[in-house]
């Protein structure tokens, strides 16, 4: 059984199985935050964070600074955002059935952070920075779909005909960007630290499926 295990495990794809590792360890991740947070009760984390940024970071002028970062992974922006990136490639680019994927993968984020948000139902910070917000806080919207859409565009960028360098580092720079949005959302009191890491988790697995899924869809 072991040897014929070990065969099947050849003959899957690379991405596959690397996809396979990275939904593992993500999971992991997440289970072990979910139980620090809804089992034991511990927010030891979260508290040191806050009280770190608040007391070293905090200044009237960087609040201003990360109001507006943390506005280009809002819901509005991301929904302009996302249509004019399906209009591009549905009207530009004349690539319906990817038009329609790009779509999907949009739709399915804010749907699959929305789902997850009521399942745990934890409550925001009392404190924020900026107006409140009514929705709950785990896991984070922000860092979960700015991971999505950012991550999206390095993918994207990846497949242009720009020099290689220059197309690294935009990517690069997009992946950056999308981790700032996350620290915003910290700094800003809007969110708990725990809430932003399992937003990044759960954004990097459903661009992981969302990519893999393209591509294979783009190979038949």
């Amino acid at each position: 059984m072991r040897n014929k295990d070990a065969q099947y495990l050849r003959k899957l794809p690379l991405k596959l199985l690397v996809l396979l590792i990275l939904f593992l360890a993500v999971g992991y991740l997440c289970g072990v935050i979910v139980h620090e947070l809804f089992g034991e009760q511990d927010d030891v984390l979260d508290r040191t964070t806050s009280e770190f940024i608040a007391k070293n970071i905090q200044n009237d002028q960087l609040t201003r600074i990360m109001r507006t970062i943390t506005f280009f992974a809002s819901a509005k922006f991301l929904t302009v955002a996302y249509i004019l990136l399906v209009l591009w490639y549905w009207l530009v680019k004349r690539n319906n059935l990817f038009a329609i994927h790009v779509a999907a993968i949009a739709i399915s984020s804010f749907l699959l952070t929305a789902f997850f948000k009521n399942i745990f139902q934890r409550v925001r910070p009392l404190d924020p920075l900026i107006e409140p917000l009514k929705n709950y806080s785990y896991p984070s919207g922000h860092a979960s779909l700015g991971f999505i859409f950012y991550g999206l565009l390095a993918y994207l960028l990846s497949g242009s005909s720009i020099r290689p360098v220059y197309k690294y580092c935009i990517a690069g720079l997009f992946i950056l960007f999308s981790l700032l949005v996350g620290f915003s959302r910290i700094y800003l009191r809007i969110h708990h630290t725990s809430d932003v890491i399992a937003g990044f988790c759960q954004g990097l697995v459903w661009l992981s499926i969302s990519i893999w899924f393209l591509e294979r869809r783009s190979s038949h």
